[in-house]
């Protein structure tokens, strides 16, 4: 295998460069003069638009022969396995292979202050408003989250300042790198949410997550800073293993920061921001629910352990727009609101639901795609029913790649409905999502909240009920 450059590559080549991740470091590199091409099985909206604007060539479907003959350093997605026919042309040559996290490490983090927003839910929110806030605030933060940040138009910058922000994913790397991408980041601020299992295909239980944040904690200096959810036990329990300051924040009356006198409303929530019994601020937030009241307490601990003034960083909430996919407003018609959501686990299914609910009065209806590796098993039948029951109807398209497991540890989505039929809840599945469109937009009614709950593309099923929408009744 060939030696990686000594400082940034003159050329480099992403195998898998369809992830919003991979897009965002490879513009990130391309604005630095690197010559960038990369390949996928399939490109879509923003992924294929954003590689467009930064002029980035992709061969789609990938064929050895788009490697070429130069001598690029080849970033590996974490899908991509042996057999991949580009993989394998630059195995053959010994070109040099890495990471996505690797390159992180290597090229954007030396001379760098890193926070490392980690947890099972909430990261890539807390991400993009911990990099607004810094942003607002005149700091000119690097960043690179796992999503398309609406307030910057893209999910990754190189920035001016000293601060580097990073969405701190506990998923493997690569094929050849199956630590957590996090390990990679050495992050002198770490902000740790809820955890949870996850990741079904390569944890084995709660216990092999619990040590993966373990391990992530003990990468941070005495020096550093960890923001931890007071409110989560597996999280005070890690947290005590820090060998650094703790900032908390929750609900509980000892924590740092405090969410009080919370309201969710249509156009997201309000909230008092108190330390101890001191009133810091009010805040108007665009997401409604608890769990994102949280990610702005996080967020506001994580720009003050930077150096940053509370007052000061509040102000900058009101003007954050939610990353694509978190909750993103479709648009409406006949009185009924339609939103689009990354469901990945069915604590975060549960999550925005509750908040949806909390808007004020109408039906709450769910367009699920089972994706996710954890969502897609049997195991999460019980926790993910107990979810969805929160909605009035819902609609439940076939597990995405069946193939992937066995039929016993396969989540059956038709027995999913029926047990929530059984609670009053109005339920199908499977559905096909070139049928949902078409239905949602049936038999609507004042107040009705619609969503789609996906870490997929789901179909297009957003961007066909996006173009309905437009087109007016």
């Amino acid at each position: 295998m060939g030696r990686w450059p000594a400082s940034w590559p003159e050329e480099a080549y992403f195998i898998g460069i369809g992830g919003i991740a991979m897009v965002s470091l490879a513009r990130v590199l391309a604005r630095r003069g690197v010559r960038v091409r990369g390949c996928d099985n399939a490109l879509y909206p923003p992924a294929s638009l954003l590689l467009a604007d930064a002029a980035i060539d992709c061969a789609v479907p990938p064929t050895p022969e788009h490697l070429g003959r130069g001598d690029p350093l080849v970033v590996v997605g974490n899908a991509i396995s042996r057999g991949h026919p580009v993989l394998e042309r630059a195995l053959e040559r010994g070109l040099a292979l890495a990471s996505l996290p690797e390159v992180i490490e290597r090229l954007l983090i030396p001379g760098r202050r890193v926070t490392a927003v980690a947890g099972t839910h909430g990261k890539t929110t807390t991400a993009a408003l911990l990099s607004w806030i810094h942003a607002s605030c005149g700091r000119d933060p690097g960043f690179l989250v796992g999503g398309l940040l609406e307030n910057f138009g893209e999910g990754a910058r190189l920035g001016g300042g000293e601060d580097l922000i990073l969405e701190a994913d506990e998923y493997d790397s690569a094929f050849f790198d199956k630590g957590p991408k996090f390990l990679h980041y050495w992050p002198r601020i770490v902000v740790l949410g809820a955890v949870e299992f996850d990741h079904a295909d390569i944890y084995a239980d709660l216990e092999a997550v619990e040590t993966a944040f373990s391990l992530l904690l003990r990468l941070l200096p005495a020096t550093g800073v960890l923001v931890a959810n007071g409110d989560d036990a597996r999280v005070r329990r890690l947290a005590a293993e820090a060998r650094c300051p703790v900032r908390w924040f929750g609900e509980d009356s000892a924590a740092d920061l405090r969410a009080v006198d919370r309201r969710d409303h249509p156009a997201g929530q309000d909230f008092q921001v108190y330390r101890g019994s001191r009133r810091i601020a009010g805040v108007r937030f665009p997401l409604p629910g608890e769990h994102n009241a949280r990610n702005a307490l996080a967020a506001l601990l994580a720009f003050e352990a930077a150096g940053g003034d509370l007052v000061a960083g509040a102000r900058a909430l009101p003007t954050f727009l939610p990353p694509r996919r978190r909750l993103e407003r479709l648009g409406r018609k006949g009185g009924a609101r339609f939103y689009d959501d990354f469901a990945h686990h069915p604590s975060a299914v549960a999550q925005t639901l509750e908040a949806l609910r909390a808007m004020g009065p109408g039906r709450v209806t769910v367009c699920l795609e089972p994706r996710s590796n954890t969502m897609v098993r049997r195991l999460v039948h019980e926790p993910l029913e107990r979810a969805l029951a929160l909605a009035d109807r819902v609609f439940i398209a076939p597990v995405d790649r069946p193939e992937r497991m066995a039929p016993e540890e396969r989540l059956d989505v038709a027995a999913l409905a029926a047990a929530l039929r059984a609670r009053g809840v109005e339920a199908e599945a499977p559905v096909s999502p070139d049928s949902m469109a078409a239905r949602l937009l049936e038999d609507l009614q004042e107040g009705d909240r619609v969503v789609l709950m996906s870490n997929g593309a789901f179909g297009g099923l957003a961007d066909r009920l996006r173009r309905s929408l437009e087109a007016g009744p």
